[in-house]
Formats: structure tokens, sequence, C-alpha cells
């Protein structure tokens, strides 16, 4: 049965609280669906954004790469429009690295953003329980929903109808969690990402700091290692899109159908 069916119930049953529960059910719903298409967004931007990223690194490392292969002449020596390789090195990797801070703080927003709807969502889930449990003083914690389904159909246990609902109620906070994990995992890649584009600004900021001790080739590996920790990044944020994701996703869209 769709969750909006469960309002139905709930508002032509006889419990005592049930205009706050159909208040509190219809909320949950709406930031149910709300929620799903959130992740669905986060997971679509945390694929693009990584290749993205790993494009203008990959640009910005090959542009250096050039820069560095070409062996200046003497015209060039002289020349006042020759560019040096290392004024390439600092002009390229400091509008790659703008770019991408860019890119990581909108997802960084995004996935806080998600974090705080599966909290509203929990919040939701607690005002239901202690409204079921308003219902049957007598009631334990882990008895709550048997006993709000108990009432709705009216002593009818062994029915199919109680027992699908009964496990549609119980998995709603089960979905709340894993999405919270996945979410907060994607938040920390996110964050560690972040960091390595600070360590890359840093690294391609020593070069000017120490003067021309450091070979541009040193920087170039440390450009490519940057490029090889962000593949690990994509790699974590492919496997976000999980049954969890899925699965608080089919709570809007079976009241869609």
């Amino acid at each position: 049965m769709a969750t909006a069916d469960l309002v139905t119930l709930v508002q032509y049953s006889d419990l005592t609280s049930k205009d706050l529960l159909v208040s509190s059910l219809k909320g949950f719903i709406y930031d149910a669906k709300k929620t799903g298409r959130g992740l669905q967004k986060l997971s679509a931007k945390l694929g693009g954004a990584v290749d993205n990223i790993l494009a203008v690194n990959t640009y910005a490392w090959h542009t250096i790469e050039e820069a560095n292969a070409k062996k200046p002449s003497v015209f060039a020596a002289l020349s006042p429009w020759a560019k040096d390789p290392k004024a390439v090195v600092a002009s390229t990797f400091t509008d790659a690295m703008n770019v991408l801070d860019a890119n990581l703080k909108r997802l960084i927003l995004e996935a806080e953003s998600n974090l705080a709807n599966l909290n509203i969502l929990e919040e939701h889930l607690e005002s239901l329980r202690d409204m079921i449990a308003r219902e049957d003083k007598d009631v334990s914690q882990e008895e709550v929903l048997s006993s709000f389904f108990a009432i709705l159909f009216k002593g009818a246990r062994n029915s199919k109808i109680y027992a699908d609902n009964l496990k549609v109620l119980k998995e709603l906070g089960s979905f709340r969690k894993k999405a919270l994990l996945h979410v907060t995992a994607a938040l920390e890649t996110l964050r560690a990402m972040s960091d390595d584009m600070e360590d890359l600004r840093e690294r391609a900021a020593t070069p000017e700091l120490v003067g021309p001790s450091i070979p541009i080739e040193v920087h170039i590996q440390s450009i490519q290692h940057g490029i090889e920790r962000l593949q690990e990044g994509r790699e974590k944020a492919k496997r976000l899109e999980a049954a969890a994701v899925r699965r608080i996703l089919e709570i809007g869209q079976e009241d869609d159908d």
C-alpha cells in the first residue's frame, strides 16, 4: 500500500491523535520525496564533478609538461613576448585550482543540504513514534509500530495488509539511517578532495617560495600524485549509488503513481 493510502487509513481511524498523525505523515511523505530527489541529484553531481575535476587537473598537468619540454631558444630568451615555463606553471595551476575549488565548495554545500533533509526526516519519525506511543501508554518502544497497526486494522495481526504496512513503517527509519551513512561518506570524500586541492595549491606555490632549486619535474610529479588521489575519490563517489538511496526514493515514487 502506498504511503498516501496509509494517511487515508489513519484519517478514518479511531485513533485519538489521528489529526496530528495525518499531519505528521503528510510532512514525512513530502520530506521523503524532497530528500530522495536530493540524494539522486547529489549522486549525479558527484560523478560529473569528479570527472570534471580530473579533466581540469589533467589539462593543467599536460600544459605544464609541455611548457617544461620546450627548450627556450636564443631568440625566445631575447623576445619580450616569450613565456617563461615557470610562469606558465604558476598561471595554469592557479586557474585550475580556482575552478576546482569552486566545484568542490558547491558539492559540499549540496551534501550538507542533504544531511539537513535527512535530519528533518528523523524528526518526523520521532514525532510519529511519540504520537503512536501516546495512543497506547503500556506499549514498549519496540512494540510501538505493531500497536499502531493493530489499532488501525482492528486486531487483524495475521492479515497480509497488516504485515505489509508494518514492514513499510519499520523500514522508514532504516532507509534514513542508510542514506545518512552514504551522504556522510560523500561529504567526507568531498572534504578530503578539498584538502587535496589545498595541498596541490601549496605544492604549486612551493617553487616560488623556495626559489629555483626545485625542478619543474618534481612539481609535475606532485600534480600527477594529486590526480591519482582524486581518481580514488571518484571511485568512492561512484559507490554511493547504493540500495539505501534507491529505497528512500521509492517512498516518494509510489505516491506519484
